[in-house]
């Protein structure tokens, strides 16, 4: 059903952080959003902060003006400084040249095309200045992704690095209609492009006012789940501001002299919004990681003196467990938030051992949320250690069913939605896909199944495309995720379906284990089937050298259905590790079909390693569609 199909008044069951920490509820207003702007939902009412900036402009120029001489970003491993009076120069001249030499006008798209440098930060700072709106855009796309992108918004401009528009974009510039000016960011201007040192030379230049208020388009990002065709999310100055607020508050406090540590790429939203962000709004130091390396992040932590991060649990996990780890000083962090997905005991107490935090929060939302709707308080990580925790003051969050209706009674498992003061605008140019999520009283729909306890915390479950359904059992992986994070030679893990005859579903861990560690598949069903129902033990268990993630570090499960041993492995070494996988009691029953007969893992490995006729014909399936082409049950959602 569409979401704009209201079906009486909600509620909003989680309960929030200005709930349980009065402070915070005295400084949270409602307001409603006002009409007659493209916003999805206006006129609904919505949470936000009392104080808060007008734009992201004006929170530059509060820190230029304060701190002119104070230490701005400083970017890896290029080793470039800026101060905050430096900035705000770069900024104001790349933006009166943007306006007066190229035309761009408030709402125009600049597409960034880049890793984390000073070229980055300028243009992002410069473009909504002017009113317009900045388009980070994954660089890991093919030439045809980014191109699809770029001519979604109908970008103006791109600012891009030499390598990416060597390798990438060079080859498909006569594809972007759109386009009618391309910065690289540094070395010689390639033909029909422009250096961006001219955009950013020296000389007095008028400032570029542009009146900008806090319901504008600041940025598009789009949307980085696991599947599905990204769309454009439009995010307003008020949404990032709001996060801004919410992560400092999560990190109970940050100052001036706080110093952040940018890890995630800047083209995602956890590095803009819950990095970037929040250190221009305290005038802080934002120190940026051009791509991140366990090493090197250790390594800036102990010489930049940075406090406090935002990062993706892996992120964290692979610094931690890095052989050289306890070589060097990361005393300073203290302040430290992460989210994707339930953290394990085992990672919190890590977490306390390795920093000794005094904020550790499990946070996150949807892209259509910008990022922090839900945070786990320090205080909770271990006594509701799988739980999202608590709405963020801004924010309200229900649990609808299928029909629409607000499921009110604890526990009842539905489809999570989000409302407040970071719930974006809607998709871009898209109505139709805007009219499915957004609904017309504030809530914006996740696609996740969760739930929420008689405390009022709340529970994510899983996707509700990527739930397992065994046998008409359901299974939430991240539940049997959380419990293998608990056995101590696990360091990442991954649960996934398996197409099934009989089942439909079996349930497949992926594993990924701590360095010199070894374990069993056998002792790893086992410790499941001590704290798991029978049903949501993996009966495959497969170990691996790393999980694939996208650009926010969450793991891209569709990969791992099929994945039996190395990628370019022939069919019989395939099949060998798919029999490896499973418990012997398995390997003789029917679980393939090939032509309508049935055959055992055991009888089709023979018939391969023989190379007879039969052996044959699976080589051929196996080839065409992999392992799951001979347990796929002709199903519509397998097809």
């Amino acid at each position: 059903m569409s979401a704009w199909d209201i079906q009486g008044p909600t509620v909003g069951t989680c309960k929030s952080w200005r709930e349980v920490y009065p402070e915070l509820g005295r400084q949270v207003e409602r307001i409603s959003a006002p009409r007659g702007r493209g916003i999805a939902w206006e006129g609904s009412e919505i949470w936000v902060y009392r104080e808060r900036a007008a734009n992201i402009a004006e929170l530059l120029a509060a820190n230029v003006a304060r701190y002119p001489d104070r230490e701005a970003y400083v970017f890896h491993p290029g080793g470039q400084r800026l101060t905050w009076g430096q900035v705000g120069k770069q900024v104001q001249r790349v933006a009166a040249r943007l306006r007066r030499d190229f035309g761009f006008e408030k709402g125009d798209r600049l597409c960034l095309l880049t890793l984390g440098c000073p070229e980055y930060v300028i243009s992002y700072l410069a473009i909504v200045s002017l009113g317009g709106i900045a388009v980070p855009v994954n660089l890991g796309l093919t030439a045809e992704g980014l191109a699809a992108q770029i001519n979604k918004v109908g970008a103006k401009g791109i600012v891009v690095s030499p390598d990416l528009w060597q390798d990438k974009l060079a080859s498909v510039r006569s594809q972007l209609p759109s386009v009618r000016h391309v910065f690289i960011t540094e070395g010689p201007a390639p033909t029909h492009t422009l250096g961006f040192a001219e955009l950013n030379r020296e000389g007095a230049e008028a400032p570029a006012h542009a009146a900008i208020d806090e319901w504008d388009l600041c940025a598009i990002s789009f949307t980085s789940g696991t599947t599905g065709v990204p769309k454009g999310t439009m995010a307003m100055h008020i949404n990032a501001l709001g996060c801004a607020q919410n992560i400092m508050h999560a990190a109970k406090g940050l100052s001036v002299d706080d110093i952040n540590i940018c890890m995630p790429p800047l083209y995602h939203n956890t590095a803009v919004y819950t990095d970037f962000m929040p250190a221009l709004m305290t005038g802080g130091k934002c120190v940026i990681m051009r791509a991140f390396a366990p090493l090197d992040a250790i390594r800036l932590i102990e010489t930049e003196r940075a406090t406090w991060t935002v990062a993706a649990p892996i992120m964290l996990w692979m610094m931690m467990n890095h052989p050289e780890f306890a070589q060097h000083d990361c005393s300073s962090l203290k302040k430290i938030l992460f989210g994707g997905h339930a953290a394990s005991e085992t990672y919190i107490n890590q977490l306390h051992r390795c920093f000794s935090p005094v904020a550790m929060v499990n946070g996150g939302s949807v892209s259509e949320s910008t990022a922090l709707g839900f945070a786990l308080p320090t205080e909770d990580a271990i006594r509701k250690i799988t739980s999202c925790g608590l709405a963020t003051p801004n924010t309200d969050i229900a649990i609808f069913d299928d029909q629409g209706n607000e499921l009110t009674e604890p526990n009842q498992i539905g489809e999570v939605a989000y409302r407040g003061q970071q719930t974006n605008a809607g998709y871009w140019d898209e109505p139709g896909k805007t009219a499915e999520v957004f609904r017309r009283d504030g809530f914006v729909l996740s696609g996740d199944w969760a739930r929420i306890d008689e405390e009022g915390y709340l529970w994510l479950l899983d996707r509700k495309k990527d739930m397992v359904v065994r046998g008409g059992q359901n299974v939430y992986c991240i539940e049997v995720e959380n419990k293998l994070y608990l056995h101590p030679a696990v360091l990442r893990a991954a649960v996934v379906g398996v197409p099934d005859h009989l089942f439909s579903e079996r349930l497949k861990a992926v594993l990924v284990l701590k360095p010199g560690q070894s374990v069993s598949a056998h002792e790893i069903r086992a410790h499941c089937a001590a704290h798991l129902a029978p049903y949501e033990v993996p009966e495959y268990v497969v170990f691996a050298q790393a999980l694939p993630t996208n650009a926010a570090g969450k793991t891209l499960k569709p990969p791992l259905i099929d994945q039996w041993g190395e990628a370019d492995a022939d069919v019989a070494s395939r099949l060998r590790a798919f029999c490896a996988s499973m418990p012997d009691a398995l390997l003789d029953k029917p679980q393939f079909k090939l032509d309508g007969r049935a055959l055992t893992p055991r009888e089709a490995l023979a018939a391969v390693e023989a190379s007879n006729d039969l052996g044959r014909r699976i080589i051929d399936r196996v080839g065409e569609g992999g392992v799951v082409a001979l347990t796929k049950p002709d199903e519509s959602r397998f097809r």
